[in-house]
């Protein structure tokens, strides 16, 4: 997939999450993770990751900070869900 591909689909999540959408941003992003070039594939689980923690569902927080950990475990933002 083109990175501005890639791009649209973390564009498009982001604004669910504007939306307050927050499982459309997630489900979004789930339908279309393994077609992200895998540079682009943090930041869409980081979008999963942020909307999780904006609805408040702690069990999917933890579940998207450890897909995030597995690509960039020193990821700051992330720290306190691992």
């Amino acid at each position: 997939m083109s990175s501005i591909a890639g791009q649209d689909i973390i564009d498009e999540a982001a604004a669910l999450r504007g939306q307050r959408r927050f499982q459309d941003a997630i489900d979004h992003v789930e339908a279309n993770i393994q077609s992200l070039d895998p540079s682009t594939r943090l930041v869409g689980w980081l979008q999963c990751f942020y909307a999780a923690r904006e609805m408040g569902d702690t069990s999917q927080v933890k579940i998207f900070a450890q897909k995030c950990a597995i690509l960039e475990p020193e990821l700051p933002s992330i720290q306190g869900y691992l």
